[in-house]
């Protein structure tokens, strides 16, 4: 019986990297299409409802959002004297709804209610949330879940090769060897873009009026023919929480 179901998590691991990777393929090839072709498909409201707010894109990361808190809310369900995995999936949880909260602008894309008048004046886009007041409130999130989902599970698998770690802290780190599938994807997609920005390589698009041949090289580069690159690592964030649940609930059985 328990072989069958870690076959069946298994093959929704696997449909979920699928699924992923299928996602982002459809995406690159619109937004190549979309930005340097231009064929009237890209005129389509399906297509432009890709990557617009509270289009496929952002409702898929809603829904492997929701996923993931059901999945670790199940978790902390069975957890008895683990005092440190509890501790770290009811952190998880929290940072998992607060996620799942600003995403949704706290139900207000739902729902449809008015934008209060204090977020009114202090955030950019009108909405109920906090991401969108400061940078600080975008970015700093935003960068520890790239060291968390990018980084630290190579850092983690590499270290493991030298030190034996404990059960708890490799259910923490790295459950499952497929998570490096999901890492590696994220970081192809987020590394070229941070190093041509941070080293300012990019001669931009227009000079003098004229086109800058290099800037499509450098857009292709680093992605960012594809509309909304942000969420399209958002959208790997979010695949990569519902698969690290699914994974920590799996391997969590044989301990």
């Amino acid at each position: 019986m328990f072989k069958k179901i870690f076959d069946k998590e298994n093959n929704i691991i696997n449909f979920l990297i699928f699924s992923l990777i299928f996602i982002i393929f459809i995406s690159y090839v619109q937004g190549y299409q979309c930005k340097y072709i231009k064929p009237l498909i890209c005129k389509a409201p399906i297509i432009n409802s890709l990557f617009s707010e509270n289009g496929f894109i952002e409702n898929i990361q809603s829904i492997l959002l929701f996923l993931s808190l059901i999945i670790l809310f199940t978790i902390l369900k069975h957890l008895k004297d683990e005092t440190y995995l509890k501790v770290f999936i009811l952190l998880k949880i929290i940072a998992l709804t607060y996620y799942l909260g600003e995403e949704i602008s706290w139900g207000q894309h739902f729902f449809k209610w008015g934008t209060p008048e204090i977020f009114n004046e202090l955030n950019n886009q009108n909405e109920t949330n906090l991401h969108n007041i400061s940078n600080l409130l975008d970015q700093l999130p935003r960068s520890l879940v790239i060291l968390w989902c990018g980084f630290i599970p190579f850092i983690f698998y590499l270290v493991r090769k030298k030190i034996a770690f404990k059960n708890e802290l490799n259910l923490i780190f790295l459950p499952n060897l497929k998570l490096l599938v999901v890492s590696s994807i994220l970081l192809l997609f987020f590394l070229p873009d941070f190093i041509v920005d941070k080293m300012n390589l990019h001669p931009g698009h227009y000079m003098d009026g004229k086109d800058i041949v290099e800037a499509k090289f450098y857009d292709i580069l680093t992605f960012n023919f594809v509309e909304r690159l942000s969420e399209i690592q958002e959208l790997i964030f979010c695949f990569y929480f519902l698969i690290y649940s699914i994974l920590f609930k799996k391997n969590f059985k044989k301990y």
